[in-house]
């Protein structure tokens, strides 16, 4: 992500000292994080209120994503908006600087965490509100215009690759389901769990270009085919239905069955000692939440 963004949002009233923010800049522009996030934290401490108080959320949710905390990016995001819902009077430049800056750093903590469906319509929110402010500013506006056209010209070219990597891995099943007719029993449970492998790579495909609902499918697939190879559930079922529960999120008709699972899988993977998805699954079920209240919270803005 670049920090051209940070630099275009940083608050440029009169009234305002801003030479404590531009010290936070100087940090994140040399990648120090570890100081710079010290340093954000100690400046909000104190308390600070209207647009500086939401740059500096809005810098702590960029070091956020640089650092790979992007659940804790979206935290902060929620509270920005919500403290720009607070600020009363004439919204001018500066809000509405931070405003796209918020969007666009929300694009990336999305596409971070998988989301690139949500991702990409962050991202062209973000470019028709830059366009109409390059209009007005073009000296403030236009560079960050440019770097969220290129932004998005990177994710559709990312989608492009993944669908010629999902293509492989359709010819790839079609293969294993011819070879679980073979009647032989050991090669018949090779195929299958090939099968469950591949279904599960082509979920994830799915997943990552957006299109949930098929998604939901392939996952639904190699879930019924991991159950009849039989056995106690274990990692893999539970990392299958991890993916389920992402997929199910997505949709917005299935996102309370989506809750429900993941509150399901929590005590599996604690008996499993699956640590990790521990995490996952709690950080899945915070970002519900969270993302709810970021769409409710733009809608008002």
């Amino acid at each position: 992500m670049n920090t051209v963004v940070l630099h275009t949002a940083l608050p440029r009233a009169k009234a305002l000292d801003t030479s404590s923010l531009r010290e936070v800049m100087t940090l994140i522009d040399q990648a120090q994080y570890d100081r710079a996030r010290t340093q954000i934290d100690s400046l909000l401490a104190a308390d600070p209120t209207g647009v500086v108080a939401v740059w500096l959320l809005a810098a702590r949710m960029a070091v956020g994503i640089e650092t790979g905390d992007c659940s804790g990016s979206l935290g902060d995001a929620e509270n920005a908006l919500e403290t720009m819902s607070m600020i009363s009077g004439k919204r001018g430049a500066d809000y509405h600087a931070l405003l796209v800056t918020l969007i666009y750093q929300l694009s990336f903590a999305h596409h971070n965490l998988g989301d690139t469906a949500r991702a990409r319509k962050e991202l062209l929110r973000a470019q028709s509100l830059l366009e109409r402010l390059a209009k007005r500013d073009p000296e403030r506006f236009s560079a960050m215009l440019l770097y969220a056209v290129e932004a998005s010209t990177t994710l559709i070219s990312n989608r492009r690759k993944q669908m010629e990597v999902f293509e492989h891995y359709q010819n790839t099943a079609e293969l294993y389901a011819k070879q679980l007719t073979s009647g032989d029993r050991n090669a018949t449970r090779t195929a299958m769990a090939g099968l469950v492998d591949t279904l599960e790579k082509e979920g994830q495909i799915m997943l990552d270009v957006g299109n949930s609902r098929n998604a939901v499918k392939y996952f639904t697939k190699a879930l019924r085919y991991q159950k009849k190879l039989g056995g106690k559930p274990g990692k893999k079922e539970l990392r299958l239905s991890i993916g389920l529960s992402k997929s199910l999120m997505r949709l917005v008709n299935r996102r309370a069955s989506a809750e429900k699972l993941l509150q399901s899988l929590l005590p599996l993977a604690r008996q499993l000692k699956a640590y990790d998805e521990v995490i996952v699954i709690e950080n899945l079920l915070n970002q519900t939440g969270r993302n709810s209240s970021i769409m409710s919270l733009l809608k008002s803005l």
